[in-house]
Formats: structure tokens, C-alpha cells, sequence
């Protein structure tokens, strides 16, 4: 019993070791899946400049504006290009570019 919660607090401290602070970039755009921010890459990718307009518009992504303080939840790692991020309640995603990391 006694190795049983030593475990479950061992995974709940590094559950919580994932999460760190990161800033973001000016001039960066984030979106709310991590399926809107791939529509959004291949629209930039084939100059699909309306379908950029329309998910900007309907607030699918936005615009970072740079300086703002979130907490990462979803780590790139070493080859990812996308990251997770939690700004006031909001889980957001973007390219690893979009933040300093651990600021």
C-alpha cells in the first residue's frame, strides 16, 4: 500500500513537471486545435490568402501579440514543430518558433 502511493505521487509530481512557462513572439499566429493550426501551415504554404482571412476572421487562429506570459502544455520536444499552450483559460497551439521557452 505504502509503494502504491509513493508511485501515484511520484506521477503526479512529474505530470506536473511538464508544464513550463514560455513568452510569446510578435507576428505569429496561433490556433484553437492542433488540427486548425495544419489547415492554417498549408493555407501560409500554398498562399491560400482568403482561407487565412476566413480562419482569422472566424477566430479559429489568431494573431500573438508579443510579451504574453502562457504556460506550455504540450512540449515540441527536439523535432516537434508545434506547441501547446494555456493563455487566461484558453489552449491554444502554435509553431515552436512562437515562444522563448522557460522565460
Amino acid at each position: 500500500m505504502k509503494k502504491a502511493i509513493v508511485t501515484i505521487f511520484i506521477i503526479l509530481l512529474s505530470s506536473n513537471a511538464f508544464a513550463m512557462s514560455g513568452t510569446t513572439k510578435g507576428g505569429y499566429t496561433a490556433c484553437l486545435s492542433e488540427g486548425l493550426l495544419d489547415d492554417f501551415v498549408s493555407f501560409a504554404v500554398a498562399k491560400d490568402y482568403s482561407s487565412i482571412q476566413a480562419y482569422l476572421d472566424t477566430q479559429k487562429c489568431i494573431r500573438l501579440k508579443e510579451g504574453l506570459r502562457v504556460t506550455v502544455t504540450e512540449s515540441p520536444g527536439m523535432f516537434g514543430g508545434k506547441t501547446g499552450f494555456v493563455i487566461k483559460g484558453i489552449k491554444l497551439w502554435t509553431v515552436r518558433e512562437a515562444l522563448s521557452y522557460g522565460n
